[in-house]
């Protein structure tokens, strides 16, 4: 099991599979919501083994608050720990680069996954791309 930059093309392209398998196809995103104007300021972030199975990206809010986006596990590899070993990374990688605050944006059914990482609710619930979410946040 591998964690790494998605610094290549053909890195970052495998991210988007798993981006395209997670949130569009299983959770009917569209495609231009999926895809956005954040990509060329990204982190991205690919876990895996033989094959692709997991993904996140993180981006600069400010010079100290990171914003994680795009935290997706293919379905064949849930219950494995991933999706923490994915948050692991990025917090260690930002945190490398001398931010010191995450936030994102949680799909309600994840938050506890977020919580026992450290971050806590501070918003409402709203609604992205159809799917109630939350701000969450944590120092790093």
């Amino acid at each position: 099991m591998e964690i790494t930059v998605a610094e290549s093309k053909e890195l970052y392209e495998e991210c988007l599979e798993i981006r395209k398998r997670v949130f569009v196809e299983e959770q009917n995103v569209p495609l231009d919501r999926e895809i956005d104007e954040h990509e060329d300021f990204s982190t991205h972030i690919l876990l895996r083994d033989d094959t692709p199975l997991g993904t996140v990206r993180y981006r600069p809010l400010s010079k100290e608050t990171i914003k994680v986006e795009r935290m997706a596990v293919l379905p064949e590899a849930r219950g494995m720990k991933l999706g923490r070993r994915l948050m692991d990374f990025v917090h260690e990688h930002a945190g490398h680069y001398g931010y010191e605050k995450a936030r994102l944006g949680a799909q309600t059914h994840a938050a506890d996954f977020y919580e026992k990482l450290g971050y806590k609710v501070v918003s409402d619930e709203f609604e992205d791309a159809g799917i109630p979410h939350v701000y969450m946040e944590r120092s790093i």
